[in-house]
């Protein structure tokens, strides 16, 4: 295993949420109500991947450097709430919408829709730039390693 095992765990977790972002922004910029269905699609896996995702973080990584970054990972707690906010209006919504949404149902899709892409994009963006680069720094790599094991035992008890 690398020097930056736990780092590399989240870095691959963010790679597997891209996997779904980037056809949930296409379908988006390219609204129609037939696209409803590959929307709910993606935002439903990104929703699967990003729970347990956070979970790792919030419960293992982040509690390990807040003590010496407060800022950053307040920073990155006020990121995942927004996220989570921006999830559930959008769950919400895609939830109430009719089989065949108007214009204004749409135009609510696109603007929310948008928000929660950005809003997860944006996070995986700051997160590897900055709290993965500093963790890769000030981590050592058996401290990497315990951190990747906790991390995958987070994993296994959320699939029980």
């Amino acid at each position: 295993m690398s020097a930056t095992a736990a780092s590399d765990l989240l870095r691959a977790g963010h790679r597997k949420i891209e996997e779904h972002l980037d056809p949930f922004l296409h379908a988006l910029l390219h609204l129609t109500p037939e696209r409803v269905g590959e929307i709910r699609r993606h935002f439903e896996e990104i929703r699967r991947l990003a729970g347990p995702h956070f979970e790792k973080e919030e419960g293992v990584f982040y509690p390990r450097l807040r003590p010496q970054h407060p800022e950053l990972l307040a920073q990155m707690d006020n990121e995942h709430e927004t996220t989570r906010l921006t999830e559930r209006y959008l769950g919400e919504l895609l939830a109430s919408l009719p089989e065949a949404p108007g214009e204004r149902d749409l135009t609510e899709l696109h603007r929310l829709g948008i928000e929660f892409h950005d809003a997860v994009q944006t996070h995986i963006v700051a997160e590897e730039d900055y709290l993965l680069e500093l963790a890769d720094q000030v981590l050592s790599e058996s401290e990497q390693q315990v951190l990747r094991a906790r991390m995958q035992e987070v994993s296994s008890a959320v699939r029980r």
